[in-house]
């Protein structure tokens, strides 16, 4: 393979930086979101091992706030963990691009 112009390596090399640079950002951002909603599922998770404390003294409106409260919770809960599935897809997809940009980088020096 024949070398290239040292200008044109460098201008490569830039991009391919700043290139990283974007993935290493978009990753990090993605972790971060992971976190959150995990953290959120446990917060959701003990409020809900909260209501299930009952006491003696319990009327019929208030088992049925109770009642009306855990329905929402669960549902909360199914929202959060479904989100939390597309985002451990989207950082799965982060990681590979920046496998990627990495990969390029090196090929570039390689040049």
């Amino acid at each position: 393979m024949s070398r290239l112009p040292r200008n044109q390596a460098a201008q490569l090399q830039a991009l391919v930086g700043i290139k990283r640079q974007k993935a290493e950002q978009d990753m990090l951002i993605l972790q971060q979101d992971v976190r959150r909603i995990e953290d959120e599922i446990a917060q959701i998770e003990g409020s809900l091992k909260a209501l299930d404390k009952t006491g003696e003294e319990c009327d019929g409106a208030s088992l049925a706030r109770r009642h009306g409260a855990v329905e929402r919770m669960i549902a909360e809960l199914g929202t959060r963990k479904a989100a939390l599935a597309a985002r451990k897809i989207d950082l799965e997809a982060a990681r590979d691009a920046l496998r990627r940009v990495m990969h390029s980088q090196d090929r570039i020096e390689d040049l």
